[in-house]
């Protein structure tokens, strides 16, 4: 088109108006529908009603350009552009009309905007949440203590500050009737600006307590502010200034302990009074000490932990008769067990000399009693102990998520132990570690909707943290996408969560056929374990299985059913290795041994393994034509099993292929390969498997065998170009 053609054009879009009215269109829609996206909780207006409003803005732009070309608005009506007067006097909206009209529409939406949070306010007051319906079924008042702020540069006076937001976090925990958001959670709002009472709603509390500290190091004194908060109404319940000598700190927090007592009226119950006014330390050097630890523990990593240990021992150097110094020093000796591969018998004996120390100080300290409950815990046989421990330390300090996070992972009803997982993290929603033990086991449970909200928040909280993605990478397995959990569980690896992730990449490698891989997985698995254990064995006996290397295999197989060791997994294993070397008397024997000497394998038999070792055991009392037996176990295992489904344990694609077994088993020959099929439908995805299991001898010479291993090759085959082709596009 020639520059005079486009010229030409151009001035009869203008005299036809059409950028004006291009103009107009988009000035004025968008800030209408910026509006509405703000009302539109108020107003009840779902997302998918959003976005069909996002589709005819689009889709009228069109419209309103061609009309405008078309025709023009006149005092006589609309006009067809050819005829209208285009004159200024002629228009129905002239410049002036159309700069006042886009005025008001911007002005409207920038009075929304300024506005929203009084708008998100108003809803979110109104909209009882999940944390409110809690707070009601329990009955009590809840408050977060949030960081005190400095009013200096000095980091020391940066970590008082803390330690005196901390302390006072502490003694009114002790209110039995008063539910205190966890320090992990209430300290992420350190140096953030935003909305107390949108704090006050992501922390699920009625009020909250804030303060400020300003030190004068010339004449030693201290003034330190503080206000209690309500959180539906954002008024000032209370609000006072301290100014005194530095010395007189706990005295300050004597009072602002009392003031919000009384102004929440609440009625304090036996000795609570006199707890609520027992210092356990004068000593502030101790109190930042043990601040700093309490904020390194929370990360949950192996160098953070140590250095937790390490301010512990400080705050006990500073005051010999810090009780809770000593119940943190024990909860950081037994998790550096789980998170740096401390010596177990070691770290368990330094936890227990430190919770002693902490009782013996003071018998009703929530914490420590808590501490006791996780080494009982982490000790062998001790469930018992561990579960009374821990009930103790609910009752004393009802506000302590981990008491509820290890009580709820020691419970027999699977329910009940969800139930105590949400309740640690309603105490503590912005506890990585809290809401990583109730994502996995809403996945497990089937709550994938859930668990992805709890995952979302996670990473939102910490996107460093390693056991987000260890939730994704299962929600992705359940759902058959290995490919995905291969990305997931990499990512965890990345973030420090080396031994875990390492094997699950090698069995999810091995699963779509990936030898070489697999095989550099376990590599790095092996590495990071200091022993060689069965999981090990077995996981290199798949991939040599892959590898078609069968004699290796069997090597390590009969290796297996030769050991003597005695502990339930190796006797476990033994069930295994002796029914795949048709060694079927010693696959009853192994059973019978393994039922002897583990207390839970009822519990465990969900479990995939130990499910897979009982079909082996009926398969080896057929074989021996011990029909009655057969016929017990499979009921066992049925009724078993339906006893687990009902109690909220969601049936994963495993359990598909394993339910086809139990067909083969009982003789319904009809019903094996279509369960192989909805298995595979469901996500089953082990291709090596269907070569090899045993049960499944006197089917693989079937046509639909054979259509079924097609079948399940071909998707293993997409997922690893899938993989690929990721790999590919990340590293470009």
């Amino acid at each position: 088109m020639s520059n005079s053609r486009l010229q030409q054009l151009l001035m009869e879009l203008r005299r036809r108006r059409v950028f004006r009215v291009a103009t107009l269109y988009v000035v004025s829609m968008w800030p209408l529908i910026q509006i509405l996206d703000i009302l539109s909780p108020a107003l009840n207006i779902s997302n998918q009603t959003m976005s069909n409003v996002l589709f005819y803005f689009a889709a009228g732009f069109p419209i309103a350009v061609g009309l405008a070309w078309l025709y023009n608005l006149t005092p006589q009506g609309f006009v067809k552009n050819s005829d209208a007067d285009t004159q200024s006097e002629g228009r129905l909206i002239g410049k002036k009309t159309e700069l006042a009209l886009v005025v008001l529409i911007m002005s409207f939406a920038i009075v929304v905007f300024s506005f929203q949070d009084y708008w998100f306010d108003i809803v979110e007051t109104n909209e009882p949440a999940a944390n409110v319906a809690l707070q009601a079924e329990d009955n009590v008042q809840s408050i977060a203590v949030l960081p005190f702020v400095p009013f200096s540069e000095d980091k020391q006076d940066e970590f008082f500050a803390d330690g005196l937001a901390e302390e006072l976090l502490n003694v009114l925990a002790k209110v039995k009737s008063l539910r205190v958001a966890a320090r992990t959670s209430s300290f992420e709002y350190k140096g953030v600006q935003r909305n107390i009472q949108k704090i006050g709603r992501d922390l699920g509390v009625d009020v909250i307590l804030e303060g400020s500290v300003r030190r004068n190091d010339i004449d030693n004194t201290v003034r330190v502010t503080a206000q209690l908060i309500d959180v539906r109404s954002g008024s000032h319940i209370w609000s006072e200034t301290y100014d005194r000598q530095f010395s007189d700190i706990f005295k300050i927090q004597d009072e602002i302990t009392q003031s919000v007592v009384s102004e929440l009226k609440i009625t304090l119950l036996g000795d609570e009074k006199q707890q609520l006014l027992t210092h356990e330390t004068a000593n502030t050097d101790a109190v930042v000490a043990h601040a700093r630890g309490r904020a390194e523990l929370a990360k949950r990593t192996a160098s953070s932990i140590s250095q937790a240990k390490g301010y512990f021992q400080q705050a006990i150097e500073r005051d010999a008769n810090y009780a809770t110094a000593y119940a943190s020093l024990a909860e950081s000796n037994v998790l550096l067990i789980e998170y740096a591969g401390a010596k177990r018998d070691e770290n368990l004996k330094l936890a227990q000399q430190a919770v002693d120390a902490s009782l013996k100080i003071d018998p009703q300290l929530g914490l420590a009693w808590a501490a006791q409950g996780l080494i009982h815990y982490a000790s062998k046989g001790k469930t018992d102990e561990a579960k009374a421990a821990l009930v103790k330390a609910i009752e004393l300090n009802p506000s302590y998520a981990m008491a509820y996070m290890w009580y709820g992972s020691l419970h027999d009803e699977f329910s009940e132990t969800i139930r105590l997982y949400k309740k640690a993290y309603q105490l503590d929603p912005k506890s990585s570690v809290a809401g990583y033990n109730l994502a996995i086991n809403l996945t497990i449970s089937g709550n994938d909707e859930e668990a992805v909200e709890v995952f979302k928040k996670m990473v939102e909280t910490d996107p460093f943290y390693h056991g987000s993605y260890v939730v994704a990478g299962m929600l992705n397995i359940f759902s058959g996408r290995l490919d995905q959990a291969i990305v997931n569980y990499k990512r965890s690896y990345d973030l420090g969560d080396v031994s875990k992730s390492a094997m699950t990449l090698t069995e999810l490698y091995t699963d779509l056929g990936m030898v070489t891989e697999a095989k550099q997985w376990l590599s790095i698995s092996a590495e990071n374990k200091k022993s060689k254990s069965f999981d090990l064995i077995w996981a290199e006996i798949a991939i040599l299985f892959n590898a078609g290397q069968m004699d290796k295999a069997k090597q390590l197989i009969t290796d297996i059913a030769l050991s003597k060791d005695k502990e339930a997994g190796a006797v476990m294993s033994r069930i295994t290795a002796n029914y795949a070397l048709n060694n079927y008397a010693k696959t009853i024997a192994s059973f019978e041994k393994a039922k002897d000497i583990s207390k839970t394998w009822k519990k465990e038999m969900f479990q995939e393994r130990w499910l897979m070792n009982l079909i082996y055991t009926a398969h080896a009392y057929r074989k021996l034509e011990r029909n009655e037996d057969t016929d017990d176990l499979l009921e066992y295992i049925d009724d078993t099993y339906q006893e687990h489904v009902k109690l909220g344990y969601r049936e994963g694609p495993n359990h598909w292929y394993l339910k086809a077994l139990i067909e083969a088993v009982s003789g319904n020959k009809e019903k094996v390969l279509p369960g192989v099929q909805i298995a595979i439908e469901k996500g089953w995805l082990e291709p090596w498997r269907l070569e090899f299991e045993p049960i499944l001898a006197d089917y693989r010479a079937l046509p639909e065998f054979n259509d079924l291993r097609q079948s399940l090759q071909t998707r293993a085959n997409i997922l690893k170009e899938q993989l690929t082709f990721d790999r590919r596009f990340t590293v470009l």
